[in-house]
This record gives C-alpha cells, sequence and structure tokens, in this order.
C-alpha cells in the first residue's frame, strides 16, 4: 500500500467549540495513537480531501509530517459532516515496519463473464475487501478477472490470489463475484429443458410402436 503525505502540526486538546474554530480556519482536527505518546494534531482540510480523492480505500496509508518528524500511520477512522459529507475529525493509528493491520480495499472486476454474454447477472457479493497483513504488502486494490465465469460459476474468498503475508478475513468458501441466471435465462433453460423431455417421451413412444 502506498503512503500518501501529509503535513500536520501537533495542537492543544480544544473542547468541540474550539474544533468548530478550526474547522472554520480551514483545519481538520484529528489524533495520532498507537506506538508512543498520542498526539492531536491538525492539517489542513483542502490537503486531506484531496488525498482521499487520490485512493479509493477506506482505510489508506499516511505519512506524516508533524513539526519536522515523520511517522507512518494508517487512517482508522474518519468523521464526516452529515451534510457536507466532508471530513470534521480524523483518527490515525501510528505504525512500525512490523505492524499488522487490517484494512479494508477496493474490489474491481474486469472483463466480461461468459455467463453474462448468454444473459447471466454478474453479481458482487462486496464492493470491498478485508484484508489482513503488513500495511506495506497490503494492495491499494484488488483486481478480478471474471470473464471465464460461466452462469451458476462463482470466485470463492480463498481462491483469490493475494500477496504472500496478506490473508483475506472472511468465511474461505464465501463467494466475492457470481454469475446468476437471469429471468430470460432461466426461462429458456426452463424451456429447453421441457423440449428436452417432449423428445424423451417421443422417443418412448415410437419404442413401443
Amino acid at each position: 500500500m502506498k503512503a500518501i503525505s501529509l503535513a500536520a502540526n501537533e495542537r492543544e486538546l480544544v473542547k468541540s467549540t474550539g474544533s468548530k474554530k478550526l474547522r472554520n480556519s480551514g483545519l481538520l482536527p484529528g489524533v495520532l495513537y498507537g506506538i508512543g505518546d498520542p498526539k492531536n494534531i491538525e492539517l489542513e482540510s483542502i490537503q486531506f480531501e484531496k488525498a482521499i480523492k487520490e485512493t479509493e480505500a477506506k482505510n489508506f496509508l499516511v505519512e506524516l509530517e508533524i513539526n519536522g518528524s515523520k511517522s507512518m500511520a494508517l487512517v482508522q477512522d474518519l468523521q464526516k459532516d452529515p451534510i457536507s459529507r466532508l471530513c470534521i475529525h480524523v483518527d490515525f493509528r501510528r505504525l512500525s515496519d512490523e505492524s499488522v493491520i487490517t484494512a479494508q480495499i477496493p474490489l474491481n472486476t474486469s472483463g466480461t463473464p461468459e455467463g453474462v454474454k448468454v444473459g447471466g447477472i454478474l453479481q458482487t457479493m462486496s464492493h470491498n475487501l478485508t484484508l489482513r497483513g503488513k500495511a506495506v504488502d497490503i494492495p491499494e486494490t484488488i483486481e478480478i478477472d471474471t470473464s471465464h465465469l460461466k452462469v451458476g460459476e462463482a470466485i470463492l474468498l480463498n481462491e483469490l490470489t493475494l500477496p504472500e503475508g496478506v490473508t483475506a478475513v472472511g468465511k474461505p468458501q464465501g463467494r466475492v463475484v457470481a454469475v446468476a441466471a437471469s429471468r430470460i435465462t432461466a426461462k429458456a433453460n426452463e424451456s429447453d429443458d421441457k423440449d428436452s423431455s417432449a423428445e424423451e417421451n417421443k422417443a418412448e413412444v415410437k419404442k413401443e410402436d
């Protein structure tokens, strides 16, 4: 996972009214915790919103420079304004090179499944996957080629190709993507079954004659 560089400054712990003043001045309040002492920090809201747009991941890696000192951290939690959807507070978790994290990573599919070409529907069970491993080993996105899938087939969680040391969190036999029959293909299959059954009945009648 690639780290996004951000600059921040330490701040004194203030009440909610103080945090509101910070936001009104274009600054985003946050906290850095984990390894070492926790720090209350502030950073430019515009720069952080820009960082969010650079990544699709819910939890992403940042290199925080605080008063000249750099720390690797994970965006652990975001609070957003319910109306503007802009961030109003952010929690960072400080990491070491050996830190193991759990992060939600975007899932992207590519290719047109064989089953979709004949009328099936591609179903994506979730647009995010939860992965566990060292932050530097976790990919920014997971790409899945679905072009080989036929109607009724699926790709399971334990069938995903992941970097060494990275594991997927969830049921190993859980479906990640699948191709289901649409009403049209289901009716077509039902019609084919009836035609096949009728042909078999005709053949049996001829044998009796």
